[in-house]
Parts: C-alpha cells; structure tokens; sequence
C-alpha cells in the first residue's frame, strides 16, 4: 500500500515538473522554430511586425514618462512660527 502511495506522489511531483518547466520551454521552441519559417515565407510581414515592435516600445515609453506640464509650478512653504 505504501508504496502505490509512494508511485502516486512520484508521479504527481512528475507532471509538475513537466508543466511548469519542460512544456513552456517546448511551446516557446515550438513557436519561435515556425515563427522563423512564416518570416523566411513572407518577408513584408517581418517589416510589418518590426515596424508594430517598434511603435508599441514608442507608445509604452511615453506613458511611462509623467506628464509634468500638468503638474503646476512648485512652491515652497516655510513654517513660522508664532512665539
């Protein structure tokens, strides 16, 4: 009995290795391996989809800058006091 407990956990610790490393590195192979083929295929999609990179690097470092026109001039106060 113990042993068919012992199998279980074995192959329960298995398959979560197996989903957490071993499948997601397979997929990103996978995908990067035909995603070279469909560019080698269709050159003007890779222009394309260079061009779209580039614009989202552009759109996301512009909403990571704030907005400082908005924020109004700085002001410094200084305590006085009433003694």
């Amino acid at each position: 009995m113990l042993r068919v407990i012992a199998t279980f956990i074995l192959i329960y610790l298995v398959f979560r290795v197996l989903t957490a490393y071993v499948f997601p590195w397979i997929a990103r192979w996978y995908l990067k391996r035909y995603q070279k083929r469909f560019y080698r295929e269709n050159p003007s999609a890779a222009k394309a989809g260079e061009k779209r990179r580039q614009q989202e690097k552009e759109r996301q470092r512009q909403m990571k800058k704030p907005d400082t026109d908005k924020l109004g001039e700085y002001v410094d106060y200084e305590e006085i006091k009433d003694d």
